[in-house]
């Protein structure tokens, strides 16, 4: 009974930090043409949660790996709450799209980065997870990019 307690504590143990230390991501990368440069699209939110997930998503421009300097810059963040009767709220302020739906967007000029982070609050019967989509977008010189990664 002993070995069997032990056994059962420590598969609690490591399903209890699981779930705290995982996330999901994806990346996505488009030139910028004329200019050597990409456009980045980042999007990452939690994986496991019991109440509440936190979301982040970027746009950057890169050249050799380092920022480059862009005359505009947007990040559109969309999150979306997936499962049946799922309903969604979103902190910072985001505009619903629909009940399972939030957007928020975030431009910048004169600089390589735009980004977003917050809060998710899905709700419903049945929720299952969150989806997080970045969609980047950026203006030098004449030349326009856009790139999107979605978790």
């Amino acid at each position: 009974m002993r070995k069997f307690t032990a056994l059962a504590a420590g598969a609690l143990l490591l399903l209890g930090g699981a779930g705290q230390a995982h996330a999901i991501s994806d990346s996505a990368k488009k030139s910028i043409p004329g200019t050597g440069a990409v456009l980045q699209a980042n999007a990452w939110n939690c994986n496991f949660y019991s109440d509440k997930c936190s979301f982040a998503t970027s746009s950057k421009a890169l050249k050799s790996g380092k920022g480059y300097k862009v005359s505009t810059i947007r990040n559109t963040a969309t999150v979306t709450a997936n499962g049946w009767g799922a309903t969604i709220s979103v902190s910072p302020s985001a505009t619903q799209t629909s009940k399972e739906t939030a957007k928020i967007t975030w431009t910048n000029t004169n600089t390589w980065i735009s980004d977003i982070s917050g809060i998710a609050d899905p709700s419903g019967a049945l929720n299952t997870s969150i989806t997080t989509c970045s969609d980047a977008y950026a203006f030098k010189s004449g030349s326009k990019a856009w790139s999107s990664a979605c978790t």
